[in-house]
């Protein structure tokens, strides 16, 4: 490739950070991290009506937990700042360029005022579809009764609109889907910029205007965004064209759709990013269950097949990613599917690439164990589905049972097993040999089998028969605590 692949993820801020955008963003990271290029996140916050600083903060924060890092973009939790050489990367805060390129457009005769009032408008549009055809602003029915040719001044307010191609086809080439032919007659003239609130001033551009000028002036190489969005296409390429700008490649990735077949939402369980974060998913199990969405990475010319090859890591996704392998149709998202990768990623995992994801679901005195105790802590387990389980599985090291299992307590807490447990409270050595011969003493002694005193244990340290191995749950709660907690059973 000539120039350096530069590619862009650039959600609005209307609502949670949902997983098919998380999905488009995953794909122009690995497009642009495969070529070595860059990656830059913008947000596109002209819908001034639901647009929030919250809504950025969480598009921001859902894309840093993501792993998603961007080359060019803004810094987290700070407006006025950004990273890259063509911030800002919030459109709100980039309208002296819209406006002067709008400007152009109009001083060329490419766009033109709209004084047209929402009242007339809705008569046309009604007069329109009485006669059983789609209104377009300009074209067929209405044409020559808008304000295409009025020449209309600056000395009232006005919206402007963009002056679209008649005749013949507006070709959409796309790397997923092939070419796209939309003819030039089925697309009206459309607002470039909202009404100004006085006479001559240009309003508030809008989406399709800005992202042209962004993708331009960002040195945008290919655009790679959700096929929801190849409508849009057919208007943005003249304006390109309008505005003396070199095309994109374009490469529209399909939707997600829940398991059943229909649109994802929330019945088909959680939709937004930090909904899987919150469930203890770990970041990299999210990017590799949505990067199979629609992709299907080839090693050595073949698809990928067994569980093994499916546990890619970053690395070989970056070095496999490529846009001809993405499927045209619909994906259908695989909850069980994503469990299974996070729980197959947390066992191979390292304890010390575990610890930070598992940090925020575990109480702070964390921070203050050693570190062969926490080692200990993820390694005892990593069986868990989830960090969310894999916390729950800790808690008896943290806290003392509010509540004791019934049925556990009269199955294992027998007269015959107490002292055994007193003698347990005699053990000094917490090192793990010592402790297993130390239990395997008690336990010749008193002729017991392992599991009747492992239970019993654990019925008095975690208050159900459940927990890490019995040597691993002892070293656990220390030496000092387990005693403490075994003498309400003496």
């Amino acid at each position: 490739m000539s120039r350096q692949v530069v590619t862009r993820f650039a959600p609005s801020p209307t609502g949670m950070l949902h997983i098919g955008g998380v999905r488009t963003a995953l794909f122009c990271w690995l497009f642009a991290r495969r070529h070595g290029g860059r990656f830059i996140l913008r947000i596109e916050d002209t819908d001034l009506s639901r647009s929030t600083d919250d809504n950025i903060r969480i598009i921001e924060e859902g894309m840093a937990w993501c792993g998603l890092t961007w080359d060019e973009g803004p810094v987290v939790g700070d407006p006025s700042q950004w990273k890259g050489p063509h911030g800002p990367y919030r459109q709100m805060q980039r309208m002296d360029l819209y406006r002067t390129k709008i400007q152009e457009l109009l001083d060329k005769g490419l766009a033109y005022r709209c004084r047209c009032s929402r009242e007339a408008l809705d008569e046309r549009r009604k007069a329109v579809e009485a006669a059983g055809k789609v209104f377009q602003y300009n074209r067929g029915l209405d044409a020559g009764k808008g304000c295409a040719e009025a020449g209309h001044d600056a000395s009232q307010p006005a919206a402007i609109r963009f002056r679209m191609p008649k005749g013949g086809d507006i070709v959409v080439p796309d790397l997923i889907k092939g070419e796209t032919h939309f003819p030039a007659d089925s697309l009206d003239d459309w607002i470039i910029a909202r009404t100004g609130e006085g006479p001559g001033e240009i309003g508030v551009p809008t989406y399709n205007f800005c992202v042209v000028v962004d993708d331009t002036h960002m040195e945008v190489t290919h655009v790679i965004r959700g096929d929801d969005h190849l409508n849009n296409t057919p208007k943005q390429i003249p304006l390109f064209e309008a505005l003396g700008y070199e095309l994109p490649a374009f490469a529209h990735v399909p939707m997600i759709l829940g398991a059943d077949g229909a649109k994802l939402s929330k019945r088909h369980g959680a939709t937004s990013i930090t909904e899987y974060q919150a469930m203890g998913l770990l970041p990299s199990a999210v990017r590799l269950a949505l990067a199979r969405l629609s992709w299907t990475p080839k090693i050595d010319g073949k698809a990928v097949e067994s569980a093994e090859e499916e546990l890619l890591t970053d690395e070989q996704m970056i070095q496999l990613f490529d846009l001809a392998d993405c499927q045209k149709s619909a994906a259908r998202f695989d909850m069980d599917k994503l469990q299974w990768l996070n729980q197959k990623l947390i066992q191979r995992a390292s304890w010390q690439e575990l610890e930070p994801h598992l940090r925020p679901f575990v109480p702070g005195m964390w921070d203050q164990k050693p570190e062969a105790w926490r080692a200990q802590a993820i390694q005892s387990t990593q069986k868990g589905k989830s960090l969310t389980d894999m916390a729950e599985a800790l808690r008896f090291a943290f806290e003392r049972p509010a509540a004791f299992d019934e049925k556990a307590v009269e199955k294992f807490m027998t007269p015959a097993i107490k002292p055994a447990l007193g003698e347990v409270c005699a053990l000094t050595d917490y090192g793990h040999d010592a402790l297993e011969a130390g239990i395997n003493a008690i336990l010749a002694r008193h002729g017991l089998k392992t599991k009747d005193l492992a239970q019993a244990l654990r019925v008095a340290l975690c208050g159900k028969p459940v927990s890490p191995g019995i040597f691993d749950t002892l070293m656990l709660v220390g030496r000092d605590e387990v005693v403490a907690r075994l003498e309400r059973w003496l």
